[in-house]
């Protein structure tokens, strides 16, 4: 529920339901006007299970990978909420500590949890100041939900089986009830008001992916309550992740920021004028002339073009890693 005071209401959400209560309350715009606290209780939590001989306090080292990934998307979302970019060396160290997760393994089983109430929380503190109150709520609930609803793996499960030889017992068990499809569709709906959210799906669907094609020897994989055999993970797993694709996205941009703290290398925040393109790039400054410093600086402080050689990585429509090669005054037309 929400309380309130004259500053700014408090919004608690301890379960799905109220996530999608008040993400849906944020997308019709029923929040009012104002600043709110986001609290998240004992919500969200993902939760796997392996079950099998020899499965007792163990995890498979697929799993652990797939552990590994999960950490990598919270990192990738939060450099996106916090600094602009899906690039996670954005981050500080201190930002990489805050964020860092411990997956809890319960005796006796193989069961894991990890807790994601405070990641959710910290989404919600990056973006303060960023946008109104009304979009941190949709942006911060839809990518909790992003992360570690049932609703995101039943759908995740649904749609990687939908060309996969699964059986009808098993599409009936992963199948979308009413009241989730109505879910989707507001998911959807985020999506399309804040891009962040449906990079932040994509980042997810590929944890989702590794946990599933973590089952290994075990017997049955359960995430969120949701079991597969051995053979049903193995069948939806078969689909590859989507991989990403080396480019070159040479333009004319201007520099909103240049941080010279590493030796040896800069980091720039850039914006294409060329195209709808923003991110941050890397450039080694080891051998960079005095001539190169000087048409860095001019552009950051009298906001002026430059013309810059940059080799990329892009995923999903998305620059994941940037380094420039080249920096030169923008060629008169």
């Amino acid at each position: 529920m929400a309380t309130a005071n004259k500053e700014q209401q408090t919004i608690t959400i301890a379960s799905e339901d109220d996530a999608f209560l008040y993400l849906e309350m944020a997308l019709t715009k029923q929040l009012g006007d104002g600043t709110f606290h986001i609290e998240f209780a004992n919500w969200p939590t993902l939760t796997i299970a392996l079950e099998g001989d020899g499965y007792d306090s163990t995890i498979t080292s697929r799993l652990a990978e797939a552990l590994v990934g999960l950490q990598h998307a919270m990192n990738r979302t939060y450099a996106r909420v916090a600094h602009g970019t899906g690039n996670p060396n954005t981050l500080t160290a201190e930002e990489k500590k805050s964020i860092q997760f411990k997956a809890k393994v319960e005796k006796g089983s193989s069961i894991i949890k990890v807790e994601l109430g405070d990641y959710a929380e910290k989404l919600a503190i990056a973006l303060a100041g960023k946008m109104d109150g009304t979009d941190i709520v949709m942006t911060v609930v839809a990518m909790a939900v992003m992360g570690s609803s049932v609703l995101a793996y039943r759908a995740f499960l649904q749609h990687r089986s939908e060309d996969k030889k699964v059986d009808i017992a098993t599409q009936e068990r992963i199948a979308l009830s009413q009241e989730e499809t109505k879910r989707l569709a507001l998911l959807a709906q985020a999506m399309a008001e804040q891009p962040r959210v449906a990079a932040t799906k994509q980042d997810f669907d590929d944890v989702r992916h590794d946990i599933v094609k973590s089952v290994s020897d075990a017997k049955t994989l359960s995430v969120q309550g949701i079991t597969l055999t051995n053979s049903e993970a193995k069948t939806i797993a078969a689909t590859p992740r989507t991989k990403a694709e080396d480019v070159q996205v040479n333009g004319n941009y201007l520099i909103h920021r240049i941080d010279w703290s590493k030796q040896d290398e800069a980091r720039l925040s850039l914006f294409s004028t060329d195209e709808s393109l923003e991110f941050s790039a890397t450039l080694n400054t080891g051998n960079l002339s005095a001539e190169h410093k000087e048409k860095l600086k001019a552009s950051e402080w009298d906001r002026k073009r430059l013309h810059l050689s940059i080799n990329a990585t892009r995923l999903r429509g998305e620059i994941t890693t940037a380094t420039i090669v080249g920096v030169e005054w923008p060629k008169e037309p």
